[in-house]
């Protein structure tokens, strides 16, 4: 009986607006509540989707990386290097350095550039395989 009395008094003192509000808030505030928990949901799964490809790509590095070990440990790959670099030759080979000249280089590059065409591309290829 006292909480009725309670209940009774409240609603006589205050006005009818004021639970309405208090009802419209607490629906406003769950929506919120819950929208943020979708948010959150939604970047949780974009992340985990970010680090899902990821560790693709990371496995795919592993695996090139495991390819380029093998390659490096055959004796193909340490003949090209020494070759290459230290110029080591096979008994009756000899080796040729060539001295680098980056002038001639330029220049080759400025000649083929500045060539005009002045016939169309078809009579190029005439003179190619059937010749002049």
């Amino acid at each position: 009986m006292a909480e009725n009395n309670f209940f009774k008094r409240m609603k006589e003192n205050l006005p009818d607006n004021f639970w309405l509000i208090l009802i419209i808030g607490f629906i406003l505030y769950s929506f919120f509540i819950v929208g943020k928990v979708i948010y959150d949901n939604w970047q949780a799964n974009k992340q985990i989707d970010e680090q899902k490809q990821d560790i693709v790509d990371l496995k795919n590095q592993i695996s090139d990386l495991q390819f380029k070990i093998v390659y490096y440990k055959t004796e193909t790959y340490k003949e090209k290097i020494a070759r290459g670099k230290l110029r080591y030759a096979l008994l009756g080979e000899s080796v040729v350095a060539v001295p680098y000249d980056p002038t001639t280089e330029n220049s080759a590059k400025t000649d083929t550039s500045s060539a005009i065409i002045s016939r169309p591309n078809y009579q190029y290829w005439k003179i190619y395989f059937f010749g002049d």
